[in-house]
C-alpha cells in the first residue's frame, strides 16, 4: 500500500470513536426508563389520534345526516303549505267533469302538474280505497257499514290523501273505513 492509500482509509471520525466503552448499570437504568417514558407517550398520541380520528368521523356521518333531516323538514315545511291547495283542486275536478271539457282539461293538467311537482321532491301520496287500515298513517273520520270479507279493516272511501317524504309522515290520510 502506499502512502496515499493510508491516508483515505483513515478519518478523522474513526480517531474519535472509544472502543467499546462499558456503560454503567446507572446510565442503563436512566436509559431504559427514558425508554419506557417515551413508549408510554407515544402509546398516549396513538390512541389520542384514534380518539380524534373517531370523532372526526362520527361528526362527519352527524352532520351529513343532519343536513339530510333539515332537508327533509323543509320539503316537509312546503309541501304542507301546499297540500291544502292540491286538495281543493282534486274536490274541484268533479264539477269539472259536468261543466265544459276545457277547463276539465285545465284543471286536471294543473293538477298533474302538482303531482309530479311533489314526486320530485320525493313526497308520496298515500291512502286508497282497498288498503289496509293502519292508524300510525291514517285518521279514521268515519265508519261504514260494510265489512270487508277477510275480516281485515280496510279503507272504504278516501276524504283527504296521506303524504310522506322518506319514511316521514306530512299528513295521515283521513279515510272512512270497513270492517
Amino acid at each position: 500500500m502506499n502512502k496515499d492509500d493510508e491516508e483515505i482509509n483513515e478519518t478523522p471520525e474513526d480517531e474519535d470513536i472509544e472502543k467499546d466503552t462499558p456503560l454503567d448499570s446507572s446510565e442503563i437504568e436512566s436509559l431504559r426508563g427514558e425508554n419506557e417514558k417515551l413508549s408510554k407517550k407515544i402509546l398516549e398520541l396513538n390512541d389520542k389520534y384514534l380518539r380524534l380520528a373517531a370523532e372526526y368521523k362520527n361528526y362527519q356521518e352527524r352532520s351529513k345526516k343532519e343536513k339530510i333531516r333539515i332537508h327533509s323538514d323543509a320539503v316537509s315545511e312546503v309541501v304542507s303549505v301546499l297540500l291544502p291547495t292540491v286538495d281543493d283542486i282534486e274536490r274541484t275536478l268533479p264539477m269539472f267533469s259536468e261543466m265544459e271539457e276545457k277547463y276539465s282539461k285545465g284543471v286536471n293538467m294543473i293538477l298533474k302538474k302538482m303531482h309530479d311537482s311533489l314526486k320530485k321532491l320525493g313526497v308520496e301520496s298515500f291512502g286508497e280505497v282497498g288498503d289496509e287500515f293502519d292508524p300510525s298513517i291514517h285518521n279514521a273520520s268515519s265508519k261504514s257499514d260494510e265489512s270487508s270479507d277477510d275480516g281485515k279493516t280496510v279503507i272504504s272511501d278516501v276524504y283527504q290523501k296521506g303524504y310522506k317524504i322518506g319514511g316521514r309522515l306530512i299528513r295521515a290520510a283521513m279515510v272512512q273505513v270497513s270492517g
